[in-house]
């Protein structure tokens, strides 16, 4: 008996110091590391030790008898900091949310619960049965009748909690998933899903507000999931004109500024149908695919802004329910601003000030102005350029591909600056890609213009040659960067 007395002291001596050095040194280590696991480790080195040591002493030294309250006390203390620190640990190794440390385990929140509450239940009937023995079986027996007028009082709770269960077995949507619920009163909203618990499921919709869905209506109504599977969602979009605009016209320019539209994806490539003859209409439906239905909304609107400035440039209409002429007059029809502006215009430019009257007046005269938007891209690195443009009001970027294939801004135009140089050298694709980005107004004179201008002007070729130069070294400049 002594014998075993002395081993336990001399254990107890040299082997809780020997493991609070060892908790102490991994600490600081797992804190240089900012690994997450600290908060753990520091219960057990000052709780469940000090704990498990004192119960111990009071055991196997003192020899003090298990039923008494003493040693009771203290396991029972014991057994309560081991559920602080699984409580702890368990914390630290799952998450909710997007994973911080890879070695977290991301779950939903209602398994995090489930965890936390299976922790807690188990150890709690091990200190009430095996070390305070109290017999739980009777207790339940003698709260039978209790539990079920509890059950029916809280049958609309066990609901919700039951559906979450399988909702979350099933696995019909994740946090981060765009769900659209529709209520059995016919009501119905979208959103993220941004939490689900035992009782509910939230969402927040497009005003940033919370919608909290119980997880029984969730189980007992239909929903879509834009985001499951395949995050690819088509969107409907009606565009009207008039019976006077040639529809393989209007589907080709539609088409065009759906595929130039960011957010919409070329495969599935838009759709683009008439749905219907009106009175004073044709309506246009165009189906697009998008890849970012939380921006469903900027895509759509970037869409249409696209597609009124693609209607100002090619002159189409979008018919009014009202009584309307139209003059067919040829200048109006190239351009609505009157050509002696142009002219005047023109005549101001320094790299065009030594061209005579007659020139500039021809150029004035083939010229059209053509509106753009923000954001639209006029003329795509490799592609020819689609004539000669002389910035009238707005600004555009010239930029290109970096050496790290990134697009890089090389140049920043605005009025009276030119480009689309390029259409002067038969053949050559742009160098640069031109993007809008102030509202842009800009003169544009035809490729066979502006070459037969350059062929007849040795002084406006050297001109074009001398801007040709200065851009392709800032471009050199950076791909070789």
């Amino acid at each position: 008996m002594h014998q075993d007395i002395l081993t336990w002291a001399i254990a107890l001596m040299l082997g809780v110091p020997a493991v609070a050095i060892a908790l102490n040194e991994v600490i600081e280590r797992l804190q240089r590391q900012n690994i997450l696991l600290v908060e753990t480790l520091q219960h057990l080195r000052n709780l469940v030790l000090p704990f498990l040591t004192a119960w111990l002493v009071l055991r196997q030294i003192l020899t003090l008898e298990p039923s008494g309250n003493l040693v009771r006390a203290s396991e029972t203390l014991f057994w309560i900091a081991i559920i602080y620190t699984g409580l702890s640990f368990i914390n630290t190794t799952l998450t909710t949310r997007k994973k911080p440390k890879v070695w977290q385990i991301r779950v939903p929140n209602l398994y995090l619960l489930l965890a936390r509450a299976s922790v807690v239940l188990l150890i709690g009937v091990h200190i009430l049965s095996n070390i305070w023995k109290i017999n739980l079986a009777q207790i339940t027996a003698a709260l039978g009748v209790g539990s079920l007028v509890v059950a029916l009082a809280l049958k609309d709770t066990l609901g919700n909690l039951v559906s979450g269960f399988l909702l979350l077995l099933e696995r019909p949507f994740e946090e981060g998933d765009w769900i659209k619920f529709s209520h059995r009163t016919g009501t119905s909203f979208d959103g993220e899903v941004i939490e689900m618990n035992w009782r509910s499921v939230r969402l927040r919709n497009r005003n940033r507000d919370i919608i909290v869905i119980p997880n029984a209506e969730l189980g007992q109504t239909t929903f879509e999931n834009y985001t499951l599977l395949n995050s690819i969602h088509a969107e409907r979009v009606f565009v009207k004109f008039s019976h006077n605009d040639l529809p393989n016209q209007v589907i080709d320019i539609l088409q065009k500024a759906a595929l130039e539209t960011p957010g919409i994806v070329a495969d599935p490539e838009p759709k683009i149908r008439i749905k219907e003859y009106g009175d004073f209409f044709i309506n246009y439906e165009m189906k697009v695919y998008i890849n970012d239905y939380p921006k469903k909304d900027d895509i759509r609107g970037d869409l249409l802004k696209r597609i009124y400035y693609a209607i100002k440039r090619h002159k189409l209409t979008i018919p009014l329910p009202t009584q309307m002429e139209y003059s067919l007059d040829e200048a109006l029809l190239k351009s609505e601003v009157p050509q002696e502006r142009v002219l005047e215009y023109l005549e101001a430019l320094p790299y065009l000030a030594f061209l005579d009257p007659s020139t500039i007046n021809k150029l004035a005269r083939s010229a059209i102005v053509e509106e753009y938007g923000v954001g639209e891209c006029i003329i795509k690195a490799g592609n020819l350029d689609k004539g000669f443009f002389i910035l009238w009001d707005g600004c555009v970027c010239l930029s290109i591909k970096n050496s790290q294939g990134k697009e890089q801004e090389v140049f920043r135009l605005e009025s009276g600056d030119c480009f689309g140089e390029m259409s002067l050298l038969a053949g050559q694709p742009s160098l640069v890609s031109v993007t809008v980005v102030q509202d842009l107004q800009a003169i544009v004179i035809s490729t066979e213009v502006i070459i037969d201008l350059a062929e007849h002007s040795a002084k406006f070729a050297l001109e074009i040659n001398r801007l040709i130069e200065e851009r392709n070294k800032a471009i050199k400049l950076i791909q070789g960067g």
